[in-house]
């Protein structure tokens, strides 16, 4: 009897140590529900072992007569008591299996944030800042709202900030200003937005306050940097720089004057310096009427994009001919019809969109163009510009009457085709795009064009 006794409690011991050293393990450590599922194994193989224990000292009593064969009162007793217990263990396990968060993300429960460090039978605890530990009661976690700036990133946690101006205040320049700030700040990381990389997120103009202007970003920060850190960082850059460019924040003052009265001059902007800026922005559309060139606005939107971008002399003017080139393409079949012309992307690679909302005119010339193609007798389409043309009226072609309604888009690239130098060398966007989409639907055709410059 002494010796399963020893062997029971060794045994107990030894899956106990097992199950600590499991939890210390990375690929335990920074999984919820796998430690969560640890401590339910751990607390099974104590009560197990207990209970045979038990049973070894009174072998003619069974677990059950003992559990069911007590005072009803006590039972009753011992029930209510454990009813907050019970919830949060069912919580916690319920946390565990659906996995709203894990550990190391950043999580908002109320008016508290932390980061999520470790979960047991009963609690989940949030390391805040300066090593303080939040312990919340499972019960109460599951049954709140919580705020995940981690969901589906493993590599970055989130930060929402808000910023008061003014109401007279150069809202677009304050933007830019927080944005500067964001990027120079040696703790956030860059965004990425349709495919393009950016310095930093969008700044959004949120709401109109009683005596201020709501200014708002995320900022995006690695799981190893510290949360309060990074926020002081960005907050005592914006404010430097809002008190440097006289940007004012809104406070309760009252202004008494007596003599005579000298305004406060703003600083000027200092001259921005020519670093790579990788900012994703994206122009407004310009609406474009039937039998409206549209060239000159389009050239324009470009080239505020370029100044906002901080392009080069060479990259804008290469912005500048592919607006054109794209404009003038499409002009062939667009003189009676809607078009959108936008801009989007960084200073590393952007796209030029030009929209047409109407069916293709089928010109003669390029049917017939089309036909000789098929044969290998039509030299003129050995162009780039010529293989776009024809990618439209073929697409057109395929969607709205060989197809008879199966398809409801059709899309082509120019980087899958095989082009040779000469058809190249006979288009701008040939030599200056990196590719070209053509996609078409029933409502309308877009021209996209790519340009990688390469900068990063």
């Amino acid at each position: 009897m002494t010796l399963r006794v020893i062997f029971l409690i060794v045994a107990a011991v030894v899956s106990l140590s097992a199950v600590a050293y499991l939890k210390k393990q990375e690929h335990y450590r920074v999984s919820l529900h796998r430690k969560y599922l640890l401590s339910i194994v751990g607390v099974l193989i104590f009560l197990a072992c207990a209970g045979e224990i038990y049973r070894t000292f009174h072998p003619d009593v069974s677990l059950n007569s003992v559990l069911l064969g007590g005072s009803a009162l006590i039972v009753a007793v011992v029930g209510f008591a454990a009813q907050p217990v019970i919830n949060n263990v069912i919580c916690g396990l319920l946390i565990s299996l659906q996995r709203p968060f894990e550990v190391g993300d950043r999580i908002i429960v109320g008016d508290m944030s932390g980061i999520v460090e470790d979960i047991t039978l009963r609690h989940t605890i949030l390391r805040l800042y300066d090593g303080f530990r939040l312990i919340i009661p499972n019960g109460e976690l599951n049954s709140k709202i919580v705020t995940n700036t981690s969901y589906g990133m493993p590599d970055r946690r989130g930060i929402y900030l808000r910023f008061s101006v003014s109401y007279d205040t150069d809202v677009p320049k304050a933007m830019e200003v927080i944005r500067d700030c964001v990027a120079k700040s040696p703790y956030t990381l860059g965004v990425e937005t349709n495919g393009i990389k950016g310095d930093s997120g969008p700044v959004y103009f949120l709401d109109f306050g009683d005596s201020d202007l709501v200014l708002s970003t995320s900022i995006w920060i690695s799981r190893n940097t510290n949360t309060q850190q990074a926020v002081t960082d960005v907050n005592v850059r914006v404010l430097e720089a809002f008190r440097k460019y006289g940007i004012e924040i809104p406070y309760p003052y009252f202004n008494v004057l007596q003599g005579e009265y000298t305004p406060t001059v703003a600083a000027e902007p200092e001259e921005k310096d020519n670093r790579a800026v990788l900012r994703y922005r994206k122009t407004d559309a310009l609406r474009l009427a039937p039998e409206e060139r549209g060239l000159d606005e389009a050239i324009e939107t470009g080239r505020r994009f370029a100044g906002l971008q901080r392009m080069d002399g060479r990259a804008a003017l290469q912005l500048e001919l592919l607006t054109e080139e794209t404009m003038g393409l499409m002009q062939q079949f667009t003189e009676q019809s809607w078009r959108e012309f936008w801009i989007e992307g960084s200073r590393a690679a952007y796209r030029i969109h030009l929209r047409t909302f109407v069916q293709i005119n089928s010109l003669d010339e390029y049917q017939k163009l089309i036909k000789l193609s098929s044969t290998g007798q039509n030299e003129v389409l050995k162009s780039v510009n010529a293989r776009i043309l024809e990618a439209v009226l073929i697409g057109r072609d395929k969607l709205l009457k060989k197809n008879k309604g199966q398809e409801q888009s059709v899309e082509w690239q120019l980087s899958e085709e095989k082009l040779e130098e000469d058809e190249i060398g006979k288009s701008i966007l040939g030599k200056l795009a990196s590719d070209v989409r053509v996609s078409i639907n029933r409502e309308w055709v877009e021209l996209t064009v790519l340009k990688k410059t390469g900068e990063s």
